[in-house]
């Protein structure tokens, strides 16, 4: 199993680094092997050469990208890690993964659905909630005015802090296959 652990950012120098986007904190030490693709399924493997902080945001220069025009040429693609690579403290970390397949209860104990998805969006993480009956989705942007976030490692539950019909309005239709 694979996590994606950002995207490739702008170039940054001229031996091929750049910044990986969407992402908080160091790759881990443990990973040494990333993939790089829009897809996991067609990403290449690339051998990560150095790791750096810098700005605020991870760095890495790696096989695939021996200069600034090859690393540019990566940006916008997704970086993917061996998930067994990617250790957490269980008593206080969790991984985004860790939240597909939970179902989502509203303030009122109204079943609204289940994660289908988390996704990172710029300015937030979102949960993408699929209905009971698959009709449609809403993206639930994952802050402390929307989701209970005391919730626990390895339960199927994750609760939210409003009623269901504060997203009454931004349900996405989803089309019969």
């Amino acid at each position: 199993m694979f996590l994606k652990l950002g995207t490739v950012g702008r170039a940054l120098g001229l031996q091929g680094s750049f910044y990986i986007s969407g992402r908080d904190e160091p790759i881990p030490a443990a990973v040494a092997v990333i993939k790089i693709g829009n897809k996991l399924e067609i990403a290449k493997d690339a051998e990560i050469i150095a790791m750096s902080w810098q700005n605020d945001r991870a760095v890495i220069r790696c096989s695939l990208a021996g200069d600034r025009t090859s690393a540019e040429l990566l940006r916008g693609m997704a970086i993917w890690a061996e998930a067994a690579k990617i250790s957490v403290d269980d008593s206080k970390e969790f991984l985004l993964k860790d939240l597909v397949g939970r179902s989502v209860i509203d303030v009122d104990g109204n079943i609204m659905g289940t994660v289908q998805d988390v996704v990172r969006m710029p300015a937030s993480v979102n949960l993408v909630v699929l209905r009971p009956d698959a009709s449609a989705n809403v993206d639930i942007p994952m802050i402390s005015d929307y989701v209970e976030m005391n919730f626990e490692r390895g339960s199927n539950v994750l609760r939210l802090t409003v009623p269901a019909d504060t997203f009454d309005e931004i349900w996405n239709p989803r089309k019969k296959k």
